[in-house]
């Protein structure tokens, strides 16, 4: 089980035309289970704070549950049990659990709405490499939205990647640094493209794990946007992220 906050800012549009800024604020309950060594089953619970001002200097917000994740991840290696390589699938479906909020009757600007109003599936592969202080990861995840959303809203496909290190000096402290990349096609609203998204960004990713005692863990990790081609006037800014997780068995 995990809790943690999560923060972003993104920005769209040309400078006193039509420029909005997005401030995105997240508070995440994860819970995971593993019903035997070969799979790990996943639950995120989002609570979305977004602000979105426009180039009028106009204000909207919204505070509410966000769209719900499932996920899960298959081991597999040829042993069930920890080993050196560890390989295995990934699988996953974001659900359209958040209502549209609206003021007065009229549905807020879709960029500030909790949740996207359509479901989203993703598959993907990965490794990991362990050899004691070392473990090394890669991932890889293709996202898929079937259905429009939220206003005519479609996201385009996109493959999500993670290739990284961790370094523990003890059994107390690990630093982690991973180069994080997304490229997505642009999204659509009643099949009209949006000129000002899709591309690449990459994220140098640097972070630390540190055990607060048996099973408790604390994180943090920063995501800072190294590498951009992103469409039309589009500009993703830091990703921040910490919480807690604390692991137990069921008996």
């Amino acid at each position: 089980m995990s809790l943690d906050y999560f923060s972003r800012d993104e920005e769209i549009g040309v400078e006193g035309v039509n420029k909005e800024i997005i401030d995105d604020q997240r508070i995440r309950l994860d819970f995971a289970y593993a019903p035997s060594r070969r799979i790990m089953l996943g639950l995120r619970i989002p609570y979305v704070n977004r602000t979105l001002e426009s180039f009028n200097l106009e204000t909207q917000e919204t505070k509410a549950l966000g769209d719900v994740r499932l996920t899960a991840k298959f081991f597999l290696q040829e042993k069930d049990s920890f080993q050196t390589h560890m390989y295995g699938l990934l699988a996953g479906v974001r659900l359209p659990t958040a209502d549209e909020q609206s003021s007065n009757g009229v549905p807020l600007d879709f960029d500030v709405q909790p949740g996207i109003g359509a479901g989203v599936v993703n598959a993907g592969a990965w490794y990991s490499y362990f050899n004691f202080p070392w473990l090394g990861f890669l991932s890889g995840t293709y996202h898929y939205m079937p259905n429009e959303g939220f206003q005519g809203f479609k996201a385009g496909d996109a493959l999500v990647t993670s290739l990284g290190v961790q370094y523990a000096t003890d059994f107390n402290y690990a630093f982690q640094l991973s180069f994080d990349s997304r490229y997505s096609q642009k999204d659509t609203f009643f099949d009209i493209e949006d000129p000002d998204s899709g591309g690449y960004i990459g994220y140098l990713s640097p972070g630390f794990v540190y055990s607060i005692k048996t099973d408790l863990l604390f994180f943090a990790n920063i995501k800072l946007p190294v590498v951009e081609n992103l469409n039309g006037n589009h500009e993703e800014g830091s990703i921040f992220n910490f919480g807690v997780t604390y692991d137990f068995s069921l008996h």
